[in-house]
């Protein structure tokens, strides 16, 4: 595997845990589907490619908003992409075209961005209900 280039931050949403790890998983779902048979390219691997490539760019999105309501959209549909992810990994594990370890590795990914955009989405509201006190 070739070696990770460090990347300089210049927009605030790189800086978000969440974002990192939407690129890692990123990263981890295009390696696992090169092994995968070309006969699940059309399906499993543009429905994986598709999902998952929406969750950095709508983290990315939601950060640019300024209304709070903007940004909860955003950040749910992001949340909403990785769960996405879960039935594709599913069916390429049980057709045999990624292994146990890399479907479970796939399955932790999603699962923790999922809680860390359902947290980032509570951080929104209470700040936005602070300001209407």
């Amino acid at each position: 595997m070739k070696e990770k280039k460090k990347e300089e931050i210049y927009f605030d949403f790189e800086k978000l845990r969440v974002y990192q790890m939407a690129l890692e998983l990123a990263d981890f779902i295009f390696n696992a589907c090169k092994g995968m048979a070309t006969s699940y390219r059309s399906s499993l691997v543009d429905q994986l490619h598709r999902a998952v490539v929406s969750i950095a760019n709508n983290i990315a999105e939601g950060c640019g908003k300024v209304s709070h309501r903007e940004k909860i959209k955003y950040f749910t549909y992001a949340l909403d992409s990785a769960k996405e992810c879960v039935p594709p990994l599913t069916i390429a594990y049980r057709q045999g075209q990624i292994k146990e370890g890399d479907y479970q590795k796939g399955r932790e990914y999603c699962d923790s961005i999922c809680k860390m955009m359902v947290k980032l989405i509570k951080s929104v509201e209470e700040r936005e209900l602070a300001k209407s006190d």
